[in-house]
């Protein structure tokens, strides 16, 4: 098993975060081919959901990376 370069709670952070991105595309492409109020609300959570996510991202990176790239197993 190979070391990754990051920690499993930086890893999930990250893995979230692509998750809310690729929601948030994939309801833009939605709300152009119908039903757009519901979409766009959706978007909207998402993207709420992605700021508060880089945020903690954010503060995990800058407060050092130490723990987060202590070569745990991923």
């Amino acid at each position: 098993m190979t070391q990754s370069p990051v920690d499993n709670p930086t890893y999930n952070l990250l893995q979230a975060l692509v998750s809310k991105l690729e929601a948030i595309e994939a309801y833009g492409r939605y709300e152009r081919d119908g039903d757009q109020d519901l979409f766009r609300e959706l978007a909207e959570d998402e993207r709420r959901h992605a700021e508060r996510l880089l945020q903690t991202l954010r503060r995990r990176l800058g407060a050092g990376t130490a723990g987060a790239m202590s070569g745990s197993m991923r």
